[in-house]
């Protein structure tokens, strides 16, 4: 069984370094923040983003983190109608909205998540990234797990990681850990190690080796899951790596030609990237 999945680990791999050839419609010339996505842009791809935005091999991936003072306040009940009563907020993240919706091409969707948790009248936000023929494929690979919401090949994006958000914590790490890419064997030793740690009454952490992908802003730290201690990575863990390489060395190449005095033209960058 471990074979069989490692041959279509690799196969998969593979054929993500030569991303789809059709044609992506260029970036509409709709009302929206071009400043700002580029800015988003620029991040992401600089980051481990860079291996859902100009690869497959993270299905999902984080773009940009938010907080707003938009949620319910210590004098607030569930139930009230009044909460969020500063629209200036409201209509700064429908700037973000609106950059979501006209960054959302090809095979590229952005979803803007609200988080569950607040911080007092906090409430975090998060931008992601989804390659939606990869979100497929895990949906199809993982459908023993990801039934148990209805999720099929065809439900949107933006049901599938607002579900996950709202669910358990052990369910929500299952799910985000094949979600971002994450190789089955670094996924299920972190629901089992969180597992053992909620059960261990002096919450203990269980001991653990990171296994790291560099991006452009640093070797580690980034696209990064943990393993058990002592843990020697396997051909599981090579292929991905190897591929990630390749993306990463091309996006260095073209990266220094979309560098201006005022900064990175990422947009443009990005449409290079898929283009080809």
């Amino acid at each position: 069984m471990k074979q069989i999945y490692l041959i279509l680990l690799i196969l998969l791999l593979i054929t993500s370094c030569n991303l789809q050839k059709s044609s992506y419609k260029n970036i509409s010339n709709e009302d929206y923040d071009k400043a700002l996505a580029d800015t988003i842009l620029a991040y992401a791809l600089d980051h481990e983003a860079l291996y859902s935005l100009a690869d497959t091999i993270k299905p999902i991936s984080s773009v940009k983190f938010l907080r707003f003072a938009i949620a319910k306040d210590s004098t607030m009940k569930d139930g009230d109608a009044n909460i969020t009563l500063q629209d200036s907020l409201l209509k700064k993240i429908e700037t973000y909205q609106k950059v979501c919706k006209a960054l959302s091409i090809g095979d590229f969707e952005f979803v803007l998540l609200p988080f569950e948790r607040t911080e007092k009248s906090i409430r975090n936000l998060e931008i992601y990234v989804v390659r939606k023929s990869r979100l497929v494929s895990i949906l199809k690979t993982y459908s023993v797990f990801f039934g148990q919401w209805g999720f099929t090949p065809s439900t949107s994006p933006a049901v599938v990681l607002t579900a996950i958000e709202y669910e358990s914590r052990l369910d929500r790490n299952r799910a985000f850990g094949y979600l971002f890419g994450y190789p089955k064997h670094a996924v299920d030793f972190f629901v089992e190690s969180t597992r053992k740690q909620e059960a261990d009454s002096a919450k203990v952490l269980v001991p653990r080796d990171f296994f790291a992908i560099p991006v452009f802003a640093g070797n580690t730290g980034y696209f990064t899951y943990a393993t058990p201690k002592g843990y020697q990575p396997t051909a599981v863990d090579s292929a991905i790596y190897k591929n990630a390489m390749v993306t990463l060395e091309r996006y260095k190449t073209l990266r220094v030609k979309f560098v201006t005095p005022g900064g990175l033209n990422a947009t443009k960058l990005w449409m290079e990237l898929i283009k080809n």
